[in-house]
């Protein structure tokens, strides 16, 4: 019992320190923990959550799961990741977006919001029960400039193990099932060879988000990213990316040589360098031709492994 109320004792802290680096928590803190609490309320009655973000005008279902990311976004809303309302300053009507680890396609949807009819979005999630949402999703928005993918990108083509995490937006690719390691058989594919057989030339924008795999998946984006310069929001997750067997900087490290820079937004940048921030964050990789067209108040990080 000791051991147990140790175990809840460190998650609370643990939640404690994350939730005090969250735009919404300390904007609304008390609307914040009153929507979190309604949400695992949902959760406990078995009842799926359809969720407007009015901010964008875009509907999203998720499934009564209270280990899943959903409750984050139920929570914080049009504040749940500060690169999320960052699209609207490096998109526009008519450009293309590629989600890769889309999940349930928050990102996807919003841009598919922005670039319009004109433009495209391809997500790209391998999870086959999140693949399905993404495309519920997808369709509650009747979204047909939004083109969902059930692969894992990587640098080849193939097949790979993704291990299930804890919940559905911790699964990674990795070494093959082992004991009681549960997980699914995915396709891997490389981005340059999805965008080349669909006749996608230009790519304004990628985020990526997979659980340390984010090196491999820009190996594979190679010629995109020289061909199109399109502005990279990548996850730095140094616990996953040695799990991968990556290295924590080598998306950084490849992006670098292509001739980016590198800025952190939000409460990460202000943290950054300190004990506070959090073990994982979202970096900003800018072409260097383009840094001048940013605002200043972005705080560009000139050197990367210093600020973290």
């Amino acid at each position: 019992m000791t051991k147990r109320l140790a175990t809840y004792a460190t998650k609370a802290r643990e939640m404690w320190r994350f939730l005090k680096t969250q735009d919404a928590f300390r904007r609304a803190p008390l609307l914040t923990l009153w929507r979190s609490a309604a949400w695992y309320g949902r959760c406990f009655a078995g009842k799926p959550t359809i969720l407007e973000l009015p901010r964008w005008k875009v509907r999203m279902l998720f499934p009564s799961q209270r280990r899943g990311f959903g409750k984050f976004i139920f929570a914080f809303r049009e504040y749940y990741e500060p690169e999320l309302a960052y699209l609207e300053k490096i998109l526009s009507p008519g450009m293309v977006f590629v989600d890769v680890g889309a999940n349930f396609g928050v990102y996807a949807l919003v841009a598919g919001q922005i670039v319009g009819p004109a433009g495209k979005v391809l997500a790209f999630e391998p999870t086959a029960r999140s693949f399905d949402v993404l495309r519920q999703n997808i369709e509650l928005n009747r979204f047909s400039n939004v083109d969902a993918f059930e692969v894992a990108l990587a640098d080849r083509r193939g097949k790979a193990w993704l291990n299930y995490g804890w919940d559905p937006v911790g699964n990674w690719i990795g070494e093959g099932p082992r004991g009681e390691n549960r997980g699914e058989v995915a396709q891997t594919e490389s981005l340059d060879t999805i965008l080349e057989e669909k006749g996608v030339w230009h790519v304004n924008a990628i985020k990526i988000d997979v659980e340390g795999g984010e090196e491999r998946v820009l190996r594979g984006a190679a010629r995109c990213l020289v061909r199109s310069s399109p502005i990279v929001i990548f996850e730095f997750n140094p616990a996953c990316a040695l799990r991968c067997g990556l290295s924590p900087w080598g998306a950084a490290d490849f992006l670098e040589r292509l001739g980016y820079q590198f800025m952190l937004l939000g409460e990460c940048a202000r943290l950054a360098g300190t004990a506070s921030r959090p073990d994982y964050f979202n970096i900003v990789a800018i072409p260097e031709h383009a840094a001048q067209e940013f605002p200043c108040s972005f705080h560009f990080a000139d050197d990367l492994r210093a600020r973290i």
